[in-house]
């Protein structure tokens, strides 16, 4: 039978995260309960998920091949990943695929944003290293986020890039499927596409990437076009993920061709350049301020208003203790809000006094100075809770299992409700409260931090979703960030940019 090796080390690296991302950073994570799993175990935790590790256990099935799963390391967003944290993992994984060959495909789970202290292209890296192992007459496919920074080096060591189509991410598992006919196509015929990598010099910001809404839907409707025309076996496009420091940081097309790179190319650069006439669309300024989006959600006639907290975008690296909005609720007197914060701190005094006990505390803003100062309350803490939940339905990324670690209900005399945590997690499942007897479809304002993560989740219970422009670690106003390492020029920091094809 057909053995294929299977791994990843899934990361967002935002480059300008006051928070490193070590070896024991990948011991936990609130997206993934086991955040290093091996082996067996990679297939219990995916099993029934809608991730790309489930949609390899699906295909492995429906195809006829072994999946043997090596190691999928996750953590949450966050800063640069340390020297040890890549060697340990990367050295892990690569070993045993060395030991455990001879294989005739490897399917590579990777993000495509991640950047370690010693590499800054770290997925090329992998990729680089698992060409380097199996040798040029192995298969390799690799799948990537929507907002991975494509390089060069991925595509060279690879055979071929799977990119998801939709942001939210929902099309994990479809992605798998794809790049594992890829490689059963390319095992069973012996041959090996033509690839083109398209990179005009644009960034799309945060608050234009939802592909269900022009600009982008505009972009992945060409993408699907080049789809469908003969001799292409797959197109994708990387948004990118503006926050990381690196040279292939931003837009990317890239087209996988039956025979010709030449034709590969052509089509890559019609992407690209369609993508390049709107480029003016993708640099508007959108969003409204954390004070006039608290007035928007008090005045507005239903509810709930999900406010999409930009600057503390959890899943793109942010600290999770923003309190910027918190204070704009309570100066406005906005008793009818909910919101999540990162506290650990305050998590263990809430835990020290106890369910059903009068607590005085500093909540949020502890991190950095980028997410405003900590916040004095008082309440009662209504519940405390060990924090893991699960949610089976279509989410953003398609993770089940979950974990905010130690967690504490407080409501606050002032009106607002918090929801303190110990984990960055993200705001992507309403189960995140009902866990802790919450109904957040009650509430006049939510406050989720994040801009694309949240929207399944909260949209069926939404009246409106608002974008909130506030400042942070993952603010949607690019020009606030000191990059040493991005191409230049580059639209839209530099209005000059041009890009020939």
């Amino acid at each position: 039978m057909t053995r294929i090796a299977a791994f990843g080390i899934h990361h967002e690296t935002n480059s300008f995260s006051s928070r490193p991302t070590t070896l024991e950073s990948f011991g936990s994570s609130g997206l993934q309960r086991e955040g290093i799993q091996r082996g067996s175990r990679i297939n219990e935790m995916h099993g029934g998920a809608k991730t790309v590790f489930s949609g390899f256990v699906e295909s492995a099935d429906r195809l006829g091949f072994e999946l043997v799963p090596i190691l999928f390391a996750a953590t949450d967003p966050g800063g640069t990943i340390s020297a040890e944290a890549f060697d340990r993992l990367s050295g892990e994984a690569l070993e045993a695929l060395r030991e455990g060959g001879p294989w005739d495909g490897v399917l590579l789970n990777q993000m495509g944003a991640a950047v370690s202290a010693l590499y800054r292209d770290m997925d090329g890296e992998i990729a680089r290293r698992t060409r380097e192992v199996v040798g040029p007459g192995v298969p390799v496919v690799m799948t990537l986020d929507l907002h991975a920074n494509v390089s060069q080096q991925m595509a060279d060591a690879t055979d071929a890039l799977v990119i998801y189509h939709t942001n939210p991410h929902l099309d994990a598992v479809p992605r798998a499927h794809e790049a594992c006919e890829l490689l059963m196509r390319m095992i069973e015929t012996g041959t090996r596409p033509k690839h083109a990598l398209e990179t005009p010099p644009m960034v799309i910001g945060i608050m234009h990437q939802n592909t269900n809404v022009q600009p982008m839907k505009g972009i992945i409707d060409d993408l699907l076009e080049v789809q469908g025309r003969p001799g292409v076996l797959h197109s994708s496009v990387g948004q990118g993920y503006p926050w990381s420091d690196v040279e292939e940081m931003g837009f990317a097309c890239y087209v996988l061709h039956e025979t010709s790179e030449d034709e590969a190319r052509r089509h890559a650069r019609w992407l690209a350049g369609r993508a390049w006439d709107r480029r003016a669309e993708f640099a508007q300024k959108v969003g409204m301020s954390p004070a006039a989006a608290v007035r928007y959600g008090l005045d507005a006639p239903m509810a709930p208003i999900v406010l999409l907290d930009a600057g503390d975008n959890i899943g793109a690296g942010s600290s999770g203790d923003s309190t910027l909005i918190f204070a704009e609720a309570l100066a406005q007197g906005a008793a009818s809000f909910l919101q999540t914060l990162r506290d650990p701190d305050a998590v263990a005094r809430c835990v020290a006094a106890g369910a059903g006990s009068r607590i005085s505390l500093e909540v949020g803003g502890k991190t950095d100075d980028l997410h405003g100062r900590p916040v004095s309350i008082t309440g009662t803490v209504r519940k405390l809770s060990d924090g893991t939940f699960e949610d089976n339905r279509t989410l953003h990324a398609g993770w089940t299992f979950y974990d905010q670690g130690r967690c504490a209900v407080v409501q606050t005399d002032a009106g607002p409700t918090l929801l303190l945590v110990s984990t960055s997690i993200g705001n992507v499942s309403l189960e995140q409260y009902y866990s802790v007897g919450i109904r957040p479809e009650e509430f006049k304002i939510i406050v989720a931090k994040g801009v694309m993560s949240p929207r399944p989740a909260y949209e069926p219970i939404a009246a409106e979703m608002v974008l909130v422009d506030s400042p942070g670690a993952t603010s949607a106003d690019l020009s606030t960030f000191d990059y040493a390492f991005r191409r230049r020029p580059l639209y839209p920091f530099e209005a000059s940019a041009s890009y020939d094809r």
